[in-house]
C-alpha cells in the first residue's frame, strides 16, 4: 500500500478528475491525492481510484445524469431549447419558444407537469376575446373611441374622447366600476383624476409616498412574516422579492434602495423624456 501511495500520479484523469498532489491524509494507509474535476469541485481519492478510472467525477456527472434532457421536446404550444445554469425552486430554468415566436424561461417542473403551455399568449387571445365592445359608449363627458392594445391588471385599456375635446386612457374596469367622467376637466371630490401609466408603472404612485391603509409595519413594502421581516417592491408590474430580514431597519434599508435603483433612475427618465411632465404631475396633485 505504501509503495503504491509514493507513486507520482500528477496529471493523471480519470473522467472529469485530474490528479494535482498528494496530501497528508491517509485512507487504509495509503495515500489521499487532491484531485480536481472538471465543474470546479475538489475531492480526496486513493491513486488506484485515479490511476484504474475507478471513480470519474466528483459526483456531478451521476447529478447531470438524472436531469432529464427536454431539448426539443413541445410543451403544448411551447419548445424547449436548452437548459440554463439557474433554478428556481430547485428546477432548472429552460428556455423556450412559443409557437407564436416569444422566448421565455420556464422551470422544468412546469413544463412536465403541463403548467405552463405557452408564453401568455393563449390566455391573452382568451381575454382579447371576452373583451366587451364599447366603442361609442359614453361615461359621463367621455366617449370610448377604440381599444389601445394595453392592459391595466388584466382589463382591456381604450382610448376615450372627452367632450373638451382632450383624449384619455382608461380600463374598462376604471370606466364601469370606478365612477370616472371625465378626462380630469371636470373636477369633482368624487372623481378620481387620471393616471399616467407607463409599461404599467404608476408615475403618480411613484410620487405619492403615503402608505396604504391596510400597511400594518409603517414602512411601505416591508411585511413582518413568521420568518421575518420581507422586503419587497413592485416595478413594470412584476414583484421583486429583496430578502428577509430579523432586523426591520435592514429590511427598510433595502426596499429604500430599491426604490432609488428602480422607481428613481425610472422617474428621472420619464421627467428627461416628457420634458412637461413635472409640471403637468404638479397641476394634477395641487390642491383645489
Amino acid at each position: 500500500m505504501e509503495s503504491r501511495a509514493k507513486k507520482d500520479i500528477t496529471g493523471c484523469r480519470s473522467g472529469r478528475l485530474v490528479a494535482i498532489e498528494p496530501t497528508e491524509e491517509k485512507r487504509n494507509g495509503s495515500t489521499l491525492w487532491r484531485c480536481r474535476c472538471d465543474c470546479g469541485k475538489e475531492i480526496l481519492l486513493e491513486a488506484y481510484q485515479i490511476t484504474g478510472e475507478k471513480v470519474k467525477s466528483c459526483g456531478c456527472l451521476r447529478s447531470e445524469k438524472r436531469i432529464k434532457d427536454l431539448t426539443g421536446q413541445r410543451f403544448g404550444k411551447l419548445t424547449a431549447l436548452e437548459r440554463l445554469d439557474q433554478k428556481s425552486n430547485r428546477s432548472y430554468l429552460w428556455r423556450c419558444v412559443c409557437d407564436c415566436g416569444n422566448e421565455i424561461t420556464v422551470r422544468a417542473n412546469a413544463l412536465t407537469t403541463g403548467n405552463t403551455k405557452s408564453c401568455g399568449c393563449v390566455k391573452q387571445k382568451v381575454l382579447q376575446e371576452r373583451a366587451k365592445d364599447i366603442s361609442g359608449k359614453r361615461y359621463g363627458s367621455l366617449t370610448a373611441v377604440r381599444p389601445t392594445g394595453k392592459r391595466r391588471h388584466a382589463s382591456v385599456v381604450w382610448e376615450c374622447r372627452c367632450d373638451c375635446g382632450r383624449t384619455a386612457e382608461y380600463s374598462y374596469a376604471e370606466l364601469e366600476c370606478s365612477h370616472i367622467m371625465s378626462c380630469g376637466c371636470e373636477q369633482h371630490p368624487s372623481v378620481p383624476l387620471p393616471l399616467t401609466y407607463i409599461e404599467g408603472t404608476c408615475v403618480e404612485m411613484l410620487e405619492n409616498k403615503k402608505l396604504r391603509r391596510d400597511n400594518t409595519s409603517g414602512h411601505t413594502g416591508v411585511v413582518l412574516t413568521k420568518r421575518g421581516w420581507v422586503a419587497k417592491i413592485n416595478f413594470k408590474g412584476k414583484l421583486y422579492y429583496l430578502g428577509t430580514y430579523q432586523d426591520f431597519a435592514l429590511a427598510v434599508k433595502a426596499r429604500e434602495r430599491a426604490e432609488e435603483e428602480l422607481h428613481g433612475s425610472f422617474l428621472d427618465w420619464y421627467y428627461a423624456t416628457y420634458t412637461d411632465s413635472k409640471k403637468v404631475l404638479a397641476d394634477k396633485t395641487a390642491p383645489a
